[in-house]
């Protein structure tokens, strides 16, 4: 089914950038018309608008009986004569015709019932075949009285504070008290006097000369470790699971072994002969 499409543009170069955006399209030059204010029909030479008209008028189809085709290629014959330009576009199939409409919305056709409500108040009661176009100072004169200022109710929302929730995280102090046991190992020097005959085992090394012996003394002391954990999770606008942790360690300590003598041993090991006093430990 054959469709036409026309856009109303009060600024040329406006018109020719539409064209250019419908050729895109890969529609065929021949099917693509711009009547300009001042120009006949192959845009190059001058002429009246009712060349415009004339071509109008075959597009629509009506005949001089049909008043409302005749009117309707009056309107647009009288946007050229005023100073715009008329883009037509005809289509064998409608399959591009969402987007060539688009194009011609979106360049900012302007819409020809109104501008024709514009023109009655200022006396406009049809096309008349013959008459001169305007000038460009009628033109201008012209465009300002299309200017119809339209109030229009704009409902809106917009956000009031109506106060809230502030989160602020700062450090707390607070005093703990641990006990904790520590061993120390002492160094202890025992002697005893003894007086008897020194054994092979006494002299053994005497005349090495000096011999020092050291015990290492070792004590613990207290080391403080500090570590962070998260106890507790706040969120705001989320939802907060919480979960438990198990910390897996070590810990160290020194342990004592005693071991038990018989009456026996302990008898041999302070009765044992060649014993003499033990070397001082330092």
């Amino acid at each position: 089914m054959a469709v036409n499409l026309i856009g109303i543009f009060d600024d040329r170069a406006v018109a020719e950038d539409a064209v250019q955006q419908i050729r895109k399209l890969g529609i065929e030059q021949e099917r693509i018309r711009a009547h300009h204010h001042g120009s006949g029909l192959d845009a190059s030479s001058s002429g009246r608008s009712d060349e415009h008209h004339g071509f109008f008028s075959k597009l629509f189809g009506g005949g001089d009986h049909d008043n409302d085709a005749h009117e309707l290629s009056g309107h647009y014959a009288e946007a050229v004569r005023r100073g715009s330009s008329v883009v037509t576009v005809h289509l064998e199939h409608e399959d591009k015709a969402a987007e060539v409409e688009r194009i011609l919305e979106n360049a900012g056709s302007v819409d020809l019932d109104e501008r024709v409500h514009a023109w009655r108040s200022s006396g406009y009661d049809g096309y008349k075949a013959g008459a001169r176009d305007f000038t460009a100072d009628e033109i201008a004169k012209d465009r300002e009285t299309l200017k119809v200022v339209q109030e229009e109710l704009r409902v809106g929302k917009r956000q009031v504070q109506a106060g809230g929730v502030r989160v602020r995280r700062h450090i707390v102090e607070t005093p703990v008290s641990e006990q904790i046991t520590l061993r120390d190992e002492q160094a202890v020097i025992e002697r005893r006097p003894v007086d008897r005959l020194a054994t092979a085992a006494d002299l053994q090394g005497f005349d090495a000369g000096d011999k020092t012996i050291e015990v290492r003394e070792t004590h613990e002391e207290a080391v403080i470790d500090k570590q962070a954990r998260v106890v507790e999770e706040i969120s705001i606008g989320k939802k907060a699971v919480e979960h438990t942790e198990t910390i897996n360690d070590t810990i160290r300590r020194t342990d004592v072994d005693v071991e038990h003598l018989d009456a026996s041993n302990a008898e041999r090991m302070r009765s044992k002969p060649g014993d003499g006093p033990r070397p001082g430990v330092r």
